[in-house]
């Protein structure tokens, strides 16, 4: 497919978007290996719908791999909880968020270091 077939198909993908035929849309998007359509689609399942399972689907098929791994965590502990329901000895745990490690400057870091052995 030449750039130009693929620009009117990706055309024809956001007017059926838009018109709300979001199936035919997402067809035309993978025809078009059209990524940013085919998360929109899943935007559209996952947050206006409120159906992960069909939003992982374009997810998936984008590679948006950050969406995919969000839906797996929140399915991991939506089974975890259903299991510890079943357990009436147990009490439920608190969700853990876990936080990429945090980026300091050297100058930054540094600074800080001084205040410290400066207070001590």
């Amino acid at each position: 497919m030449d750039d130009k077939q693929r620009v009117e198909l990706i055309r024809k993908g956001n007017e059926l978007f838009n018109s709300g035929e979001i199936e035919k849309a997402a067809a035309v998007f993978e025809k078009a290996g059209y990524r940013d359509g085919l998360v929109r689609v899943g935007d559209y399942y996952f947050f206006d719908k409120r159906l992960p399972l069909n939003a992982l689907k374009y997810y998936r098929i984008s590679g948006s791999k950050d969406m995919v791994d969000q839906i797996y965590d929140r399915m991991v502990y939506a089974l975890a909880q259903w299991i510890r329901a079943g357990d009436s000895t147990e009490k439920p745990a608190p969700a853990e968020v876990k936080l990429p490690p945090l980026k300091v400057s050297p100058k930054l870091k540094m600074a800080a270091e001084e205040i410290l052995k400066n207070q001590e």
